[in-house]
């Protein structure tokens, strides 16, 4: 029995992912560096502590990782400011859900200070009821302490739980966490799930009618 729908952020709910890779360009050209899609590629889902300590041995980078974390991050945070939108049918399959009777909490990888600059800017903020980010876990995805940590909050037994991603490393550490598993794929990852996820939809504007398949019914709101 669904009882609960998590979400993870960055490239799902939100369009972020460009002006991440804007950051990260700007980041490596202050170091006389170019983009490299191959490592590129491996950050997708990941918190920032281990995407930049990837970073820092890809490009062979000897400055301290915690200085490197703490320049990439204002450069993602300056980049995010004025310029972050909403995914198509973000809202509607949030709102579908809480129609549903259903709890809905947010997972994502990004830092605090990412999540909470994302959310006011697209009008996320106070939709969820409950939020964790990536500083609050030691362990970021693939493993599943996001999503266990979200269904303790919420109160929801794991295997109750839907998660909706979009990089391999959630649908890992989704299924990790014994949830099903929704993959809205990011541009150009449509096949580059490792584990299998439940199903593979286009957007999000697949979400209700999917959801409808598995007995939610959200009074009011058509599932497509």
């Amino acid at each position: 029995m669904i009882q609960a729908l998590i979400f993870d952020m960055d490239g799902l709910l939100v369009d972020s992912e460009p002006l991440a890779y804007k950051a990260m360009d700007e980041f490596l050209t202050s170091y006389g560096l170019q983009r490299r899609d191959e490592v590129l590629s491996q950050l997708l889902g990941r918190r920032l502590p281990e995407a930049m300590a990837i970073v820092r041995e890809a490009y062979a980078l000897q400055h301290p990782l915690e200085a490197l974390i703490e320049q990439y991050g204002e450069m993602r945070l300056a980049a995010l400011r004025g310029a972050v939108r909403l995914m198509p049918g973000a809202v509607a399959v949030i709102e579908f859900g809480r129609t549903a009777g259903l709890a809905v909490a947010l997972a994502t990888s990004g830092m605090r200070t990412h999540a909470a600059v994302s959310l006011a800017e697209t009008g996320l903020r106070g939709m969820f009821d409950a939020e964790v980010t990536g500083d609050e876990v030691e362990s970021g995805k693939p493993a599943p302490d996001l999503f266990l940590l979200a269904a303790e909050r919420i109160g929801v037994d794991p295997a109750d739980c839907v998660v909706f991603e979009d990089a391999p490393n959630g649908v890992i550490a989704a299924k990790a966490a014994g949830m099903r598993v929704a993959a809205v794929p990011a541009a150009g990852h449509a096949s580059a799930f490792p584990e299998a996820p439940d199903v593979v939809l286009g957007s999000l504007l697949e979400a209700p009618a999917w959801l409808a398949t598995l007995g939610v019914a959200a009074p009011g709101i058509p599932p497509a």
